[in-house]
């Protein structure tokens, strides 16, 4: 038997431990009885080493000790993937910011930002800053509501630095920018821009107008500068004073506008003002009416447009000139729609007179013969006729060196504004307004204006990396915002994420290693 040296006779050992010798070292070791049906009794059952026992006393093993400065420091987890695909795509936003605004660049750029990625309210920015890597881009930034009351007062009032913010978007070699009007409503009884009036969607409600210009390029309108204008105020002369404010003059560019600016009044405007328009005409109009071709072979030219074939007759009047526009394809489905709704129509049609017959063939008859003749159901032969200008586009012009083919393809340019202003009503929801004061409503314009831009560049990326029709700007946003990053002992470390999303960075040259994260946030 070993003979125990002193240190471990006079070893306090705690309950349920016992004390080893092995290979001349002493050692405590956990100790419990369990039941030993074999031996129908208990016997003790040995457990793990709890460390080694010296003249110093006892030292734990290495795997019990417990160093909290060894543990880990998680100390955030935050989103990632949205934050660095805009900061890198909106640099020279940055850069542009700090020069006009150096003061509250970065409260403007964060909140652009926040609003194209989440159109939230006001009062919840904070929400959506703390837990987005722009919150350690720029930290320490305020988002209470006292303050931001102060910053759209402040933003508002510069209306001169917000002007030449934009200015510097305009490119004055351009010979075509596209102007469009908007309402916005406003839900203020203090705006005194607001006045009751119809909008396109026929809301009788107090609105603003808001006078939009675009650039011109293919498939895209870019926006790039605007002014709100008291609600009553006719858009025609809102853009004399714009082109004045950008500082370009109005016969070296022309206006692209809709049908609702067809009326004599309008025109007379346009003409005044000097102003080089296109503008679509409705149909029915005196200018085509009784001149439309009757076979294709009467049409002046031929061009494709986006795979399909436009024919193109072209009309010389005293002030101005007509083209008239045949679409084949527009025709087929015109024609298959009106067929559809009046197929629809005669069985009504034939149903009421079944039904008014077997009346009349007992005496109760409801319908007068005139009224049963009308019920007669027409043939395909008199729908052609009453609708001759089926596919067809008329539109008139004062710029009488184009040629059909160019004032078809700017014309189509206006299917990006209504594209644009779709996403600025019901994707971002900036359609009402609450602000109480005009200084106000023209912060939040500007805020709107970059957030709108911020997107638009999204929806670009989009179609580069050829996702159109699978992917939504609220798609992109949503996936993105999935790739977060965790910080561990002063140091960012993203999150594993799915092949999807890995495939969608890599299309979209969206660079998140923990180097590149780490480097955007060095000092």
């Amino acid at each position: 038997m070993i003979e125990k040296p002193d240190f471990i006779l006079n070893f306090h050992k705690p309950e349920n431990t016992e004390i080893k010798h092995i290979r001349g070292h002493w050692y405590l070791y956990e100790r419990h009885n369990k039941y030993d049906p074999s031996i129908k009794r208990s016997r003790k059952v040995s457990g793990k080493c709890l460390g080694k026992i010296t003249e110093q006393g006892l030292i734990p093993t290495k795997r019990r000790l417990v160093n909290i400065e060894q543990k880990p420091q998680i100390s955030d987890v935050i989103e990632v993937g949205s934050s660095v695909f805009f900061y890198e795509r909106t640099a020279e936003y940055r850069e542009r910011l700090q020069k006009f605004f150096p003061d509250l660049w970065r409260q403007i750029y964060v909140i652009s930002f926040i609003r194209a990625m989440y159109n939230p309210r006001f009062r919840r920015l904070f929400l959506h800053y703390e837990n987005s890597f722009f919150a350690h881009l720029f930290p320490d930034l305020n988002f209470s509501a006292p303050y931001l009351c102060r910053l759209l007062k402040s933003l508002g009032k510069q209306r001169d630095a917000i002007a030449a913010f934009m200015r510097e978007d305009i490119d004055l070699k351009r010979s075509f920018i596209l102007f469009d009007g908007h309402r916005l409503l406003s839900a203020s009884r203090t705006m005194e821009f607001a006045e009751l009036g119809y909008d396109s969607k026929r809301r009788f409600k107090p609105q603003i107008n808001l006078l939009y210009l675009f650039s011109l390029s293919e498939d895209t309108g870019l926006p790039l500068y605007y002014k709100q204008y008291i609600g009553s105020i006719h858009d025609v002369r809102a853009f004399a004073d714009i082109l004045k404010e950008v500082g370009i003059k109005s016969n070296h560019y022309t206006i692209i506008a809709d049908k609702g600016f067809g009326s004599d009044e309008d025109l007379a405007l346009l003409e005044h003002y000097k102003l080089n328009y296109l503008i679509p005409l409705k149909r029915g109009n005196r200018y085509v009416k009784d001149r439309i071709p009757l076979s294709q072979s009467d049409y002046d030219s031929v061009f494709t447009y986006h795979g399909r074939a436009i024919q193109c007759k072209r009309f010389d009047e005293d002030d101005c000139v007509i083209h008239l526009y045949y679409d084949a394809q527009l025709y087929a489905d015109e024609l298959s729609d009106a067929s559809l709704r009046q197929e629809k129509l005669n069985a009504a049609k034939e149903l009421k007179t079944a039904q008014e017959l077997k009346r009349r063939s007992h005496n109760k008859g409801r319908l007068t013969d005139a009224e049963l003749m009308a019920l007669k159901p027409q043939t395909l032969a008199q729908l052609h006729a009453e609708i001759k200008e089926m596919g067809t586009i008329t539109v008139r012009t004062n710029q009488s060196g184009l040629n059909g083919k160019q004032i078809y393809y700017m014309y189509k340019q206006r299917q990006a504004i209504e594209q644009y202003f779709k996403t600025y009503g019901d994707t971002m929801e900036f359609e009402s307004s609450y602000m109480r004061g005009r200084n106000e409503e023209e912060a939040w314009l500007f805020l709107n204006h970059l957030s709108s831009v911020f997107a638009i560049g999204c929806i670009e990326e989009i179609a580069r990396i050829e996702e159109s029709r699978n992917i939504s700007l609220k798609d992109l946003t949503q996936t993105l915002s999935k790739i977060t990053a965790v910080k561990i002992d002063g140091q960012w470390k993203t999150a594993p994420i799915k092949r999807t999303v890995e495939k969608l960075c890599r299309k979209l040259d969206l660079n998140l290693t923990d180097e590149y994260i780490n480097s955007l946030v060095c000092p």
